[in-house]
């Protein structure tokens, strides 16, 4: 196991602080700037992108790397399974973040906006039907 998806998590994971970080800063900007006024509709966005893209999904990079492997196998999440999680999690992130500001400017922003939701929470329950095998009391 090469531990492949695990490191593009917690690296995707950093990516979005700094955006989240950034877009935080130009919305402290944004209260003495006037030019910069557009950006406080993406407050949510800034919060979403530290906590749910951040913080969760470097929690699920480092639990699907530490938790102990399953005793059947395979012994572990393969890579396809992962990868599946990985890529399902990222494209609902991307797509609510994009949309999220504009989600009341009209029904096609909206319906994005929710279905990046939907993909978010579908990935979640991936996740946790991933780590649930992972989970058991330990050897005696």
């Amino acid at each position: 196991m090469k531990f492949r998806y695990q490191r593009w998590m917690i690296k995707t994971s950093l990516v979005y602080l700094f955006l989240g970080i950034s877009i935080g800063f130009l919305t402290f900007l944004a209260q003495r700037i006037p030019e910069l006024a557009w950006i406080l509709t993406w407050r949510t966005v800034h919060v979403h992108l530290i906590l749910v893209g951040s913080v969760i999904q470097i929690i699920m990079g480092v639990a699907l790397w530490m938790f102990p492997r399953r005793k059947e196998p395979p012994g572990w999440t393969t890579e396809r399974e992962g990868m599946t999680l990985y890529v399902g999690f990222n494209a609902g992130t991307l797509v609510r973040s994009v949309f999220e500001p504009f989600w009341q400017s009209g029904l096609l922003p909206y319906l994005l906006t929710l279905s990046g939701m939907i993909l978010q929470i579908l990935s979640l329950l991936y996740f946790l039907l991933l780590i649930f095998q992972r989970i058991r009391a330990p050897s005696a």
